[in-house]
């Protein structure tokens, strides 16, 4: 996992087939009349692989790239499936779709693209397509299975798939709107949090305009964490960044807000793990932030957390070993001990909330009965999906699936409840957004109404 809390998308490689299928054109003097073309385009292909292969920021110079080598001879099935593993990499990866088909009709039997195919399917909630292409991958690979462990998840994938198709078939009865240019860029944003009187709205964004500088071991610019105003017309100002000692030089993030907006919790990369501060703000601005304690920063990764509105337990996300988790990231909560003025030692929530893969995104609602929380280990339809459960008991319930269009087949992250109670907020990546990950609204229907015949939030 890479340090900054909204994961990069999967790195996936295609092989080529050592046989050109009928349609295949190869780039070759046979097939390519003009021998200074054929350099030109082989040159542009050796340069977007070398950008190919470092990823980050430089997917869309090597799509640029490609498409040199592409004006020259589109029926090239490699190529195809080149644009369409940096599409699948980058910020609009339901772009993937037609690269993948091309390449499949090109070459049918070119290892690994029925599974991109299918992929691509499934994060364009084309789900019988993409059940049918993990099917055919599934029949061309009996045997020792793939090398990388990733092409070895077709069964985990049509599980997924015929989860998505159902909850597609019955959606919730919900209005979900992207929060529009004026606030999401093209880089990723994610993580709103809402002021309690509901006058500032805060998130955290990968976009250049803070110091432009890029983490080297993502190639991706550094994270920071941004704020909008109300403004008179029932908007919302421009995002601004907020200055130091909020934003660093490092990665920096707002993953929760509490005490009637006067304290924030921010999480920041240190020596290459991610650990989780306070901040106080007064009159004069944010304060410096201080650790959490040792029971809730360790040598680990820290993510997500959220205190309850009483402060009598602080809910946190981390991928510590040996602590009773169930593995990858789990959720875990702490106590509050006044005496020692610390929080307590943490207890994982237990195997009904936590799987063996990540959870993340941790809210809790302001009664402190309902948890909000994201995983890639229950019953989804692709990526992270968002579910609730409540305490009854002091027992957790199942986790409730928040249902499609609140999910989608890819991440769906950091959802968090407005202060009135029938608005929420959430990041996703999905078709129409403006790149990466964007802000979403959800609004829930009350008094009797339906989502979508109510009027449009304020704000």
């Amino acid at each position: 996992m890479f340090s900054f809390r909204c994961a990069p998308s999967i790195v996936l490689t295609v092989l080529s087939s050592a046989v050109i299928a009928q349609g295949d054109v190869p780039f070759d003097l046979e097939h390519i009349g003009d021998p200074a073309a054929l350099k030109n385009a082989l040159n542009a292909v050796r340069e977007a692989d070398k950008l190919a292969a470092t990823g980050g920021l430089h997917y869309a110079e090597a799509i640029a790239l490609y498409m040199k080598a592409y004006a020259l001879n589109p029926d090239n099935a490699e190529l195809n499936a080149k644009i369409g593993l940096c599409h699948l990499n980058g910020g609009q990866r339901h772009k993937a779709l037609s690269w993948f088909q091309d390449a499949l009709s090109l070459s049918p039997a070119m290892p690994r693209i029925h599974f991109l195919t299918a992929m691509a399917y499934q994060l364009n909630a084309k789900w019988d397509e993409a059940i049918a292409e993990y099917e055919a991958h599934l029949q061309r690979t009996a045997g020792p299975g793939d090398p990388e462990p990733l092409y070895n998840t077709a069964d985990q994938h049509i599980a997924e798939c015929r989860v998505g198709k159902a909850l597609m078939a019955e959606p919730v009865d919900v209005r979900v709107e992207n929060l529009g240019p004026s606030i999401n860029s093209d880089q990723a944003d994610y993580g709103v949090l809402i002021a309690p009187d509901g006058g500032a709205l805060y998130f955290t964004s990968r976009r250049p305009s803070v110091n432009g500088r890029i983490n080297k071991a993502t190639n991706a610019y550094f994270e920071d964490v941004y704020v909008c105003r109300a403004d008179e017309n029932g908007g919302w100002t421009k995002p601004s960044s907020l200055p130091p000692p909020v934003n660093s030089a490092i990665n920096d993030a707002a993953v929760s807000l509490f005490d009637s907006g006067r304290s924030m919790v921010l999480y920041r990369d240190v020596n290459g793990s991610g650990d989780l501060f306070t901040l106080r703000r007064s009159r004069e601005g944010w304060g410096a932030p201080e650790k959490l304690g040792p029971n809730i920063d360790t040598k680990s990764h820290e993510s997500s957390a959220w205190p309850t509105a009483d402060g009598h337990w602080l809910y946190f996300v981390s991928d510590r070993p040996d602590a009773g988790g169930q593995g990858g990231q789990d959720i875990y909560r702490s106590p509050w001990d006044p005496l020692a003025n610390e929080w307590g030692p943490a207890e994982d929530l237990g195997p009904t909330i936590n799987t063996p893969f990540d959870e993340d995104g941790i809210f809790v609602s302001p009664d402190g009965g309902t948890i909000y929380f994201s995983s890639k280990g229950h019953s989804g339809m692709g990526g992270f999906d968002i579910y609730r459960s409540q305490l009854i008991n002091g027992r957790w319930t199942a986790p409730e699936n928040m249902g499609w269009p609140i999910n989608s087949p890819d991440d769906d992250l950091f959802f968090v409840l407005a202060p009135d109670g029938h608005t929420g907020y959430f990041s996703s990546l999905r078709a129409g957004g403006l790149g990466e990950d964007d802000l979403y609204r959800v609004t829930f229907p009350q008094d009797g109404k339906t989502a979508e015949t109510m009027s449009a939030p304020v704000r």
